[in-house]
């Protein structure tokens, strides 16, 4: 009897006459150990030898390649999470940035404006004008309504 030309799912072992060889699955060819291959290999010709032991090591190959594509798949899912995760930090980071810059160009007007006043009151005596007195009001009513987000009050 002779073996199978076209390569199947279960491995046929070409039987000598009067022996009686088990036929081993692919799973089987695997999974077994080397103490138990060398038992079933023994009494076979060196051809057949030779072939089972090719064809064990392209099993166990082919399962060590999709234990690699599984794992690189895995790892290129879990590295698109983080960058999306990351990304989203980034844009939250930008946004408030743009927020802190908005607020610190409003700090600095009022920090200008009252530099400004300060150096009206300092140049003279006050003469109390409508133009004067609306100024200072307007800065110190802004100064009151935006105190509770600055560190720092106007009244010192």
């Amino acid at each position: 009897m002779t073996t199978n030309p076209k390569p199947n799912k279960a491995l046929k072992v070409k039987e000598e006459s009067g022996e009686n060889a088990p036929v081993l699955s692919d799973d089987e060819l695997v999974s077994m150990s080397v103490r138990e291959l060398n038992q079933h290999l023994r009494g076979l010709t060196k051809e057949e030898v030779i072939r089972l032991k090719q064809r064990r090591r392209t099993l166990k190959n082919r399962g060590y390649a999709a234990s690699c594509r599984i794992k690189r798949v895995t790892q290129k899912e879990e590295l698109e999470r983080q960058r999306v995760e990351l990304q989203q930090e980034v844009e939250k980071l930008a946004r408030e940035n743009s927020s802190m810059k908005l607020e610190l160009d409003a700090l600095r007007s009022k920090y200008e404006a009252l530099q400004t006043f300060a150096r009206t009151v300092a140049r003279g005596p006050i003469t109390p004008t409508k133009v004067a007195t609306t100024s200072v009001i307007t800065i110190v009513k802004s100064a009151e309504i935006s105190s509770s987000s600055v560190p720092f009050s106007a009244a010192s």
